[in-house]
């Protein structure tokens, strides 16, 4: 039986054991995939789309919108700038009160036409159903984005927040990460829309599972944990209801016969990050768990903490424990201190080529100066070892080469995100800082070397710049592109 209808029928299986919670429209991809999941005019360099979801957008409070940032041969510069949202032309909707348009986001070339296209999550979007919450898959081109189509509802009753987490990857094992997993603000299921050829609102196909570990999901990341070519997805939630426990789930292959295997939890935390620390062959988990330490919420530190698990051919390497780092960790810069929230961002690239990801860690609410909920980010490099404090290094707007000044509020490293903008094979940093000039909201871009990060040539565009309206608090730079 052809492996196409082989996952047609095993996910329409699976749909009729779940309540309808499924639907399944099998359609085989044949075109040639995007050379980068995140490159969305063709032209060799990664982009990255940037969050302002609390947007003023045609009058419309919180309407939200996206900033796309296209790469060059300099990284990412505040000339090469696209802004979309509901109000653009070919983009389905309309701008409303509340929609925050722009919450999340996952790229991948859905419809394998060589150009990488961008899922945007509106969770407060207004259904026909009576819930809410829409996910557009906006259709990347020479020309960059331009159009879009909006994805077909999952078939479940009291849909809230549809949309609220984003991933992507290649959960079928077909080769291609042109695939997306979509969460809601409410309830356990996963929705993955596999990747086709057409522009379809079910794009090649559509599946998905309970994350029966948890009771609601907080976050999605996705990658290669097991090794065996199909992306996995790391669950993030809580399992008691009192959105209090946070942990996070670990399901192999997901995409693979609409089945997906839980493989147990890594650290606690908040937020994660997957990615090759040690170089293995297996991609590990890093979690961030950003508040302090509580009776009642497991895992929880002084001024917060992330934690490296690894990954193996079983899935989670149980031989090797889990590591947890905070402030106070030898070789960490800074100190654990009340409301730090060391661990709120955390994203995984190779900075300096030497085939190990490295970790950014923001800590959006770290004084700088007396200065309070200033922020900072944490660079700890990648090794066989795992993750090496004794080498890490941070960054804050008063540092020598970041450009602006540390003022209080601005929540400098709210977002993080480690990509290759250049091309010159070395993930650079992308910083958020939503609090930047009352609110408005601003990014940094550093360049990563072979020795590091560097601020030499390190660039910074706020709102204003970009062109965003800055009534009231467009939360500039507060998510990257997951």
């Amino acid at each position: 039986m052809p492996k196409n209808l082989r996952t047609a029928l095993a996910a329409a299986m699976v749909a009729a054991l779940t309540g309808g919670l499924l639907a399944v429209t099998a359609e085989p991809s044949t075109a040639a995939p995007a050379k980068y999941t995140d490159d969305f005019n063709g032209d060799g360099y990664r982009d990255l789309a940037v969050s302002a979801a609390g947007a003023v957008v045609a009058g419309h409070d919180q309407a939200g919108a996206l900033v796309i940032t296209y790469g060059s041969a300099n990284g990412l510069e505040s000339s090469k700038i696209q802004v979309v949202s509901q109000s653009s032309s070919g983009v389905p909707g309309a701008s409303e009160d509340g929609d925050r348009f722009g919450a999340a986001a996952a790229s991948a070339d859905f419809n394998n036409d060589g150009y990488a296209d961008l899922a945007v999550g509106a969770p407060g979007e207004d259904t026909a159903e009576g819930g809410t919450g829409a996910v557009t898959v906006l259709w990347g081109s020479k020309a960059g984005l331009v159009g879009g189509t909006t994805l077909q509802l999952p078939h479940l009753a009291n849909l809230t927040g549809f949309g609220a987490v984003l991933t992507s990857g290649d959960f079928d094992g077909d080769g291609a990460a042109d695939d997306v997993a979509i969460g809601s603000g409410a309830g356990n299921s996963v929705f993955t829309y596999m990747g086709g050829s057409t522009k379809g609102s079910t794009l090649g196909g559509r599946t998905g599972f309970p994350a029966t570990s948890l009771s609601y999901i907080n976050s999605l990341a996705a990658g290669d944990v097991n090794g065996d070519g199909i992306d996995d997805i790391v669950v993030g939630g809580d399992n008691t209801g009192s959105r209090e426990l946070f942990k996070q789930s670990v399901y192999l292959g997901p995409g693979e016969l609409g089945q997906a295997q839980y493989a147990g939890d890594a650290g606690h935390g908040q937020t994660a990050a997957v990615g090759d620390v040690d170089g293995d062959g297996y991609a590990d988990i890093v979690t961030g768990h950003p508040f302090d330490q509580h009776s009642s919420m497991a895992g929880t530190t002084l001024g917060g903490n992330v934690s490296l698990t690894f990954g193996a051919a079983g899935g989670l390497d149980t031989s090797r424990p889990t590591a947890t780092i905070t402030q106070n960790t030898a070789g960490v810069p800074g100190a654990s201190e009340t409301n730090d929230n060391f661990g709120y961002a955390v994203s995984l690239g190779d900075i300096n080529r030497d085939g190990m990801a490295d970790l950014a860690v923001g800590a959006p609410y770290e004084s700088i100066d007396a200065q309070e909920a200033t922020g900072s980010v944490t660079v700890i490099p990648g090794s066989a070892a795992g993750l090496a404090t004794t080498s890490a290094y941070a960054y804050n707007q008063g540092s020598p080469g970041v450009p602006g000044t540390s003022e209080g509020g601005d929540h400098f490293g709210e977002a993080v995100a480690l990509t290759d903008t250049n091309a010159d094979g070395k993930a650079d940093l992308a910083v958020g800082a939503p609090g930047e000039n009352n609110n408005d909201g601003a990014v940094w871009s550093l360049k990563g070397r072979t020795s590091g990060l560097t601020t030499t040539g390190a660039v910074s565009f706020g709102a204003a710049t970009v062109g965003l309206s800055t009534s009231k608090w467009p939360e500039f730079g507060s998510r990257f592109t997951n």
